[in-house]
């Protein structure tokens, strides 16, 4: 399941909107430090309508009035509270910033999650948007993060800061502000580690539970083998007992292929996707693991491609073990299906040491 969005008045649509000037109350925030406005899209000199920004936007956005630094903040109370401190609750925090023309004043989003004494357990961050990643343009970019709620966790403090590099006019502005949490989804993938079989010593593995092989031949290799990663090699903290290689082919892969849920949500377009994996190698070498998610429809046409990897040598710092990928977003409309392919490449020598284990495939109805 997913929350509806727990922040109030996120684009400040509760009221009606300005030309710019402070905004002494605006419903659902309390201004912290200086006087934040709530805008009028279309207000002279400030976004219009067609300006770069939400397309699901309202009337109005919020902006930072006339002072140098100006901060508003809303104090919100977590549901969820059993999920949260099983480590299965995930947070969905964004929204639009940006600012004004070649000027750099700008909105930073932060939410910051307290336990029951206040003490901050985590936080995120987003913007602010500068000039330059807007091209100098006057409007806002999506920024977005998502996570796991921290355990213990029971309010989220939001803190919206404007901030003005000079003239008169505090022109960072924000709007379509969301902080969702959802409760972990059932892994579609079957076998996402190897561990559904016994894991051998790096040699290819003629069946794999739950996978077929594509080409090549992948391997199941357990913890511990020589040459191998072990249980104390960079990888996932929740690793089972073997993890997946790519044999000794100069190119492996493997795929399943799985019903998605929900067919209704995913037809409304409110369908979230989470693909997560870990991904690695061996050493220096390049040899590596790269894991895509296809969505394709009832005939079978692909209607997007997620795709996680490769780790390269240089990111795992020349170490042997595997790094955490992921990525979240909407469920194509008319997606029926899932193609999940793990592709081993060898970059050299004798052994196909690319790496993967830990892999996930999730689908929540609701979104934000």
């Amino acid at each position: 399941m997913q929350t509806a969005n727990l922040i109030v008045n996120p684009g400040g649509d509760a009221t009606g909107g300005g030309t710019g000037q402070p905004t002494p109350v605006i419903p659902g925030w309390t201004a912290i430090e200086g006087t934040a406005a709530v805008v009028a899209y279309g207000a002279s000199g400030y976004p219009t309508s067609a300006s770069p920004g939400p397309a699901d936007r309202g009337a109005n956005f919020l902006g930072g009035g006339e002072s140098p630094r100006t901060r508003l903040t809303q104090q919100i109370t977590l549901p969820l509270t059993a999920q949260i401190d099983a480590g299965t609750a995930r947070f969905d925090v964004g929204g639009w910033l940006g600012g004004y023309a070649g000027q750099d004043d700008g909105a930073r989003l932060s939410v910051e999650f307290l336990d029951a004494a206040a003490r901050p357990l985590g936080v995120v961050v987003l913007g602010p948007v500068t000039a330059t990643e807007r091209g100098s343009t006057t409007g806002l970019l999506r920024r977005a993060q998502t996570g796991t709620v921290p355990p213990g966790s029971r309010t989220a403090r939001v803190l919206l800061l404007f901030t003005r590099d000079g003239g008169t006019s505090n022109d960072g502005y924000a709007d379509s502000l969301w902080l969702t949490l959802s409760t972990a989804g059932v892994n579609l993938l079957a076998n996402p580690g190897g561990d559904a079989g016994p894991g051998g010593t790096g040699g290819p593995t003629a069946s794999i539970p739950g996978w077929t092989q594509l080409e090549g031949g992948a391997a199941v290799i357990a913890y511990g083998t020589s040459g191998y990663p072990n249980s104390a090699s960079p990888g996932p903290a929740d690793r089972g007992a073997n993890l997946l290689g790519g044999g000794t082919a100069a190119r492996s892969r493997i795929g399943q292929s799985v019903t998605l849920p929900d067919p209704a949500a995913i037809d409304t377009g409110t369908a979230r996707y989470d693909v997560a994996a870990w991904l690695g190698g061996y050493a220096d070498q390049n040899d590596t693991a790269q894991l895509s998610v296809a969505f394709r429809n009832a005939a079978g046409q692909t209607l997007a491609t997620v795709v996680l990897g490769p780790v390269t040598a240089a990111q795992r710092g020349n170490t042997t073990g595997l790094l955490s990928r992921s990525a979240s977003g909407t469920v194509p409309v008319g997606s029926r299906t899932a193609q999940a392919e793990l592709l081993f490449t060898r970059s050299g020598g004798t052994s196909n040491d690319g790496y993967a284990d830990s892999l996930s495939l999730t689908v929540t109805p609701g979104g934000a």
